[in-house]
């Protein structure tokens, strides 16, 4: 049975050939799109006196023309017109003249019929560009009436007949509704034909659009359609082969290479990932953690399986920091031997030598950065690519590294990890084709973190920390939103403070690191900061995630508010790694700060729950600034709002699930 909302637009009366060429070259080819083209706000369009009318209204008016005037120079002309109704003047600005060179031969005393945006100028009602109609045709205009953001080459008569003509067409073929009645009733949505007459002939004005039922439909109908794409394309990955590993208890694989005790949550991860593993096709798992929660330990316990059962695994990290420090955990877990390190700073003959051991199987662990998915590494049986920190990472280099292990019909398995906590709303949109992993519990030991707002001079703060630090014998890090002086943004950056600081204190006590250094100048300033030769790192965010300093206790941020609350929640986690007690100090210089500002910095003040705070950062920034937009994967959503629709995306994925299996 055919879909009538699939019908194409050309088939609707109405709708010739050059008006669906219009549709067609907005993206508008079915019926279902032009229905979806909705309202960004309804009026209520009531006959009133001009007496009656304040700036701000929107004015339905019935009177006669007094004069009609074109005013200004020729290249410039307006069309004035003076109206009247008997309760008051009102004056009519036109500032094209050929849409309305109709009215400009009408005499005196023709009665019309005006509508539009009441404005005030020179102490006199007007409306610039209303709607006029010859006559009294108030009637024909009275009621609710919703309101389009105007589309190119379409006028807003063009695009309500050809809703108009859509909804007959609509209601002629009479569909049936594809969703569950206790599925519209348990969410309070509108069956979908309802929901299109609800939105585009209203009886009452809509004002808070997301929690109208009907909006609400069109909502879970996008969201519905996103998880039937992702659950369709699971489904096609476990058509694969993978490696299959044999299934043992969590506890045991910890005890084999771990020094101390698992977590709970650690546990339940883990015996999640080997229940993928044991499986015939690939695991593609997302795992999520606070900072300080273990995924560390979760991918070397994975790696070992994988190692015992003949396999090899890849460990990407973004950042040549991250992936070196990853490899001096392994090797102290695995030896030197079966574990190597693959990252653009080594040397050509080094470099030699861990390639052809990784294609003999020698190396049964890697670890590096986007250096693994050159294309002269060639693996032996690569059976698990772990991705650190992956929204750091787009798709297609994902894709690469794990099509570096396909063998035949056989690819690999793929863990995906995060310490940015991600809401579960979110996680589920934009990574809903990955099973979810959550370590919620914190390892034993670690100290809590105290946040405090400093407002005021930056740099006098940041100078009287970092004595306090250094009477202290601790370290600290001071981190800057940019890494060089900005003429259009006057703050502080990292240079400059280091030079101040290197100034007052020493080289040998000040280090300084940032993006656009070398790797090997970044490593060795790194290196003396993590063996304590320097006490004060002066940096910009590229030690946002894996860095890991016990004795570093002081974090200093200048200018927070130039931070999304996750990074912010990212950098403080760098520091209270060791016993001793930690601060965090948000340096702002606005003596008043806004709002919004205030309210972001009081959430690091009172929570340490990253959960929690990426919540708020979600409301706060928007889906696509949250995840990063160049990586977010975030679908482009026409009436979703993740935030305002969260309640929708499980059942949403729920529904999608039981559609297809």
């Amino acid at each position: 049975m055919s879909n009538p909302y699939e019908d194409p637009i050309g088939k609707l009366t109405g709708i010739g050939p050059a008006r669906e060429k219009a549709f067609k070259s907005l993206g508008v080819h079915t019926i279902k799109d032009l229905l979806g083209i909705l309202p960004r706000a309804y009026q209520l369009r009531e006959k009133r006196p001009i007496s009656e009318l304040k700036p701000g209204m929107n004015g339905l008016v019935v009177g006669t023309i007094m004069r009609l005037q074109t005013v200004g120079p020729p290249k410039s002309q307006r069309l004035e017109i003076m109206f009247k109704d008997g309760s008051g003047y009102l004056k009519l600005v036109f500032f094209q003249l050929r849409p309305v060179s109709y009215l400009m031969n009408l005499p005196p005393q023709t009665q019309i019929t005006v509508m539009g945006l009441v404005t005030s100028f020179n102490a006199m009602l007007q409306m610039a560009h209303p709607k006029v109609a010859l006559g009294d045709k108030s009637a024909d205009f009275h009621g609710v009436w919703p309101i389009y953001t105007e589309l190119k080459n379409l006028g807003p008569a063009d695009l309500s007949k050809g809703i108009e003509s859509a909804l007959s067409h609509i209601h002629k073929s009479a569909p049936q509704e594809p969703f569950p009645t206790e599925i519209l009733q348990q969410l309070n949505l509108l069956p979908l034909l309802e929901s299109y007459e609800a939105i585009h002939r209203p009886d009452d004005v809509i004002t808070d659009l997301d929690k109208h039922p009907a909006f609400r439909r069109m909502a879970f109908e996008e969201l519905y359609q996103l998880q039937l794409r992702l659950q369709k394309h699971r489904k096609t990955q476990q058509q694969s082969q993978a490696p299959v590993a044999p299934r043992i208890p969590a506890d045991a694989l910890f005890k084999k290479i771990l020094p101390f005790t698992p977590t709970q949550a650690q546990v339940r991860v883990i015996n999640e990932i080997i229940g993928d593993l044991n499986k015939p096709y690939p695991m593609l798992r997302l795992l999520q953690g606070d900072v300080g929660a273990g995924k560390t330990a979760v991918a070397a316990s994975v790696a070992c399986h994988l190692s015992e059962a003949g396999y090899q695994t890849a460990l990407m990290a973004p950042t040549e920091i991250l992936a070196e420090q990853h490899y001096q955990l392994f090797v102290k877990l695995f030896g030197s031997q079966l574990v190597g390190r693959l990252q653009g700073s080594l040397g050509t003959k080094e470099r030699r030598d861990v390639l052809a051991r990784l294609q003999s199987g020698e190396i049964k662990i890697i670890l590096g950065t986007h250096a693994l998915i050159s294309d002269d590494v060639e693996f032996h049986k690569l059976g698990l690519c772990i991705i650190d920190e992956q929204h750091r990472f787009g798709v297609n280099q994902r894709t690469e590294l794990r099509n570096k292990g396909k063998r035949g019909l056989e690819v690999p398995h793929v863990l995906a990890m995060t310490a940015t906590p991600i809401p579960r709303s979110l996680a589920l949109t934009a990574y809903g084709d990955f099973a979810l992993s959550v370590l919620d519990e914190l390892p034993p030991g670690r100290t809590p973190i105290s946040t405090h707002i400093l407002q005021g001079d930056p740099t006098l703060n940041v100078m009287m920390l970092a004595e306090k630090c250094l009477r202290n014998q601790d370290q600290a890090y001071i981190i800057y939103p940019l890494v060089e002086e900005s003429e259009k943004i006057d703050l502080l950056d990292a240079q400059q403070a280091f030079a101040q600081l290197e100034a007052r204190f020493g080289s040998l006590t000040v280090g300084l690191i940032h993006g656009r250094m070398p790797a090997a100048e970044k490593d060795a300033t790194m290196q003396r900061f993590s063996s304590g030769q320097a006490q004060i790192l002066v940096s910009t965010t590229v030690i946002e995630v894996g860095v890991d300093v016990p004795n570093a206790t002081c974090m200093i941020i200048v200018h927070p508010e130039r931070f999304g609350l996750s990074q912010l929640h990212q950098l403080r986690g760098r520091v209270g790694r060791g016993s001793k007690k930690s601060a965090c100090y948000l340096l702002t210089d606005q003596l008043f700060p806004s709002e919004e500002t205030y309210r972001r910095l009081s959430i690091m003040e009172k929570s340490q729950n990253g959960f929690e705070i990426a919540a708020e950062d979600l409301k706060i920034r928007g889906p696509g600034d949250f995840l990063g937009t160049r990586q977010s994967g975030l679908p482009i959503f026409h009436h979703c709002d993740l935030v305002k629709h969260a309640d929708l995306i499980e059942p949403a994925r729920e529904l999608a699930n039981s559609s297809l299996f």
